[in-house]
């Protein structure tokens, strides 16, 4: 299987079949490492990508607590994520969304389901209080089964939320104490 026809089906994967693709990807192509940390592995060709320094600043924001991070291939006529990130042995397919307004979250989601599962939301809006970030993502959470995991960051602020966290009924208390 080639690296393009990887990320064509990956989203099909579940479980271990989707950890056991994205090694295969991560074998695959020819990363190089950015970082002299070596935590962060960029693709052929990502310091082209227009996008590349916001890519970069999510990267490096999500490598503070990650093992590894691999920039992916932009494929000409396919969605996909933008990193693949190893937490110990946990392998997550992940897109990158800058977030402008509280309006953007789901929006943002809403647009590229398809293209991801996981999403590291990097907001960059200064009006976007806990209520309005807990209630924009239980609406995704509820709206997509299929989405799985969000992770907020902003400035030094990093926090992970699962399916079952946004839908418990403390996470709105939850994420006004976490979301300092």
């Amino acid at each position: 299987m080639t690296d393009r026809e990887i990320i064509e089906t990956i989203l099909e994967q579940k479980g271990n079949d989707l950890r056991t693709r994205l090694i295969e990807y991560i074998n695959l192509v020819d990363f190089h490492d950015y970082d002299k940390n070596k935590k962060i592995h960029l693709c052929p060709g990502a310091e082209d990508d227009n996008d590349f320094y916001n890519l970069m600043e999510g990267a490096q924001k999500i490598a503070k607590k990650a093992d590894d991070v691999w920039m992916i291939i932009n494929y000409r006529g396919i969605k996909s994520a933008d990193f693949i990130v190893k937490f110990d042995d946990v392998y997550k397919y992940i897109d990158q969304k800058s977030i402008s307004s509280i309006k953007s979250i789901k929006q943002e989601i809403d647009q590229s389901i398809e293209q991801a599962h996981r999403f590291l939301l990097n907001i960059k809006a200064t009006k976007c209080s806990h209520k309005d970030i807990a209630s924009s993502l239980v609406s995704c959470f509820l709206e997509h089964n299929e989405l799985s995991e969000v992770i907020l960051v902003q400035g030094g602020k990093y926090l992970s939320i699962n399916r079952s966290m946004a839908l418990n009924k403390n996470f709105y208390r939850w994420i006004r104490r976490s979301w300092k």
